[in-house]
């Protein structure tokens, strides 16, 4: 149902870009007929949920509809963490001028003393009390459920959470490594510097496409995270069907990023069957891999941002310029 409802609003958001309804099927179909979005979804994971609360929130948003976005942010972030990183071009994006509110003749000092100010708009006020309020409304109501277990297996398990198998990220030998020492927690807080970096930074970048700068950040939040399984990669699968319209990748080019992809990940797996399977001592030949995928996921990031336009989903038929990664 979810999966469903994701293509859906994908389809809605394609539409009002002014997309055909045969280019709508044909994008639509990267998710709906996507055997790894079929894989995670039907083997009890409940990832496209959460997809399906994010595309809504992209979609309500796009459609200026600022109550019905913002329940949906606080219910998505309750729901996981994660969507907490789209608050940074959601919240840019809120601007005066997205919404409705035109420029007056003023002098520089005065432009920059109101852009200041309009930080501080209705709109972006109502987003972060609405959201907010969902948010601690919901975690309010599974405390009273569920008490303190509820506290420590949402939130403060990312904080100390250790995987040190089944993990895709070149984290996982070193917390391995240093499983039992303070070392191996200080580490995992380490790792959040660069991952938040990167998601401001492009969440900033493109807020004017809010689907190209949610698909961005979630990219590179998996690449970068401590943890990262196969699971993670529906996270920004789900918003695909809206970006590629807009991409001027060839077939050679995107079958080679495709390539890269999945020949990172198969040359990762190969050693973990090894080590799972048969025994074998391959952790340093895991790590190498891990790092593998993390060097083969930055290149896949910058070949997607220097290939892209950057369309306001504000005015389908502008074109934004933006500089080719280097």
């Amino acid at each position: 149902m979810c999966v469903y409802l994701v293509r859906l609003f994908g389809g809605m958001a394609n539409t009002a870009r002014k997309l055909s309804d045969y280019k709508c099927a044909v994008y639509s179909a990267l998710w709906m007929l996507n055997p790894y979005v079929a894989n995670i979804s039907t083997r009890g994971s409940a990832e496209s949920v959460v997809c399906a609360c994010v595309m809504a929130v992209l979609y309500e948003v796009q459609q200026k509809r600022i109550a019905r976005g913002s329940v949906l942010f606080g219910l998505a972030v309750h729901l996981k963490i994660y969507p907490i990183i789209y608050a940074v071009p959601l919240l840019v994006v809120l601007s005066d001028t997205n919404f409705g509110s035109s420029a007056r003749n003023q002098t520089v000092s005065q432009q920059m003393l109101d852009r200041v100010i309009s930080w501080f708009n209705v709109h972006r006020a109502m987003f972060f009390v609405i959201s907010a309020s969902v948010f601690f409304a919901l975690n309010v109501a599974m405390y009273a459920v569920y008490g303190m277990e509820f506290v420590d297996e949402t939130y403060v398990y990312h904080v100390s959470r250790k995987d040190h198998r089944h993990n895709y990220s070149m984290w996982f030998l070193p917390i391995y490594l240093q499983f039992y020492s303070p070392t191996s927690l200080l580490m995992g807080l380490v790792s959040f510097v660069p991952q938040a970096l990167a998601v401001a930074v492009l969440g900033v970048s493109f807020n004017s496409d809010l689907y190209f700068a949610a698909f961005t950040q979630t990219f590179a939040f998996v690449a970068y995270n401590k943890v990262c399984t196969a699971q993670y990669f529906i996270w920004y699968m789900c918003i695909l069907p809206v970006v590629w319209p807009y991409s001027k990748m060839g077939f050679v080019q995107a079958s080679l990023v495709v390539g890269v992809w999945v020949l990172s990940q198969a040359l990762y797996l190969q050693q973990a069957y090894k080590l799972e399977f048969l025994g074998q001592n391959t952790f340093e030949w895991l790590w190498v891999a891990g790092a593998g995928i993390f060097v083969a996921n930055n290149w896949i990031l910058s070949q997607v941002v220097a290939k892209q336009r950057v369309v306001s989903v504000f005015d389908a038929g502008k074109e934004l310029k933006v500089k080719k990664a280097q």
